[in-house]
């Protein structure tokens, strides 16, 4: 929509607005002067549209900078997870069994037997050695 289209609509809303607000405003019983009134309005719809106009365009022209990795560089995002569980699993007051879940997941539920039961907590020999056996398969 080019800028002259866009400005006569604006100039047939400030009437409408002058009218219903000369209308209204009238039957209120506030006899408004029309002159300032009109002055009101246009500044008001002139306003809103500048203000709109300059919003119309909000992209930049530059790309904005990247996001900062949470990962230093060069560090694997799947290892530092399974740290955490390992983590998590070895300060945590009860044992749960995501850990065991994710051992027997990679396992290709071959530690499944194994690792049945209610979730017990393990030492790190012995994760280390079903790691060492999932790694051997």
């Amino acid at each position: 929509m080019n800028d002259e289209v866009r400005w006569r609509r604006r100039a047939g809303l400030a009437l409408g607005v002058y009218a219903v607000l000369e209308i209204g405003l009238t039957l209120a019983d506030f006899a408004p002067d029309a002159l300032r009134l009109a002055l009101l309005v246009a500044v008001c719809v002139a306003g809103a549209g500048l203000l709109r106009d300059s919003l119309d365009h909000a992209s930049t022209p530059w790309a904005p900078p990247p996001a900062p990795s949470i990962v230093p560089p060069g560090s694997d995002a799947r290892l530092a997870a399974y740290v955490r569980l390992i983590e998590s699993m070895q300060t945590a007051r009860t044992p749960d069994g995501t850990l065991r879940d994710r051992l027997v997941r990679l396992s290709d539920q071959q530690l499944a037997d194994e690792l049945a039961g209610p979730p017990r907590r393990l030492s790190l020999d012995e994760i280390d050695d079903y790691l060492r056996r999932i790694e051997e398969r």
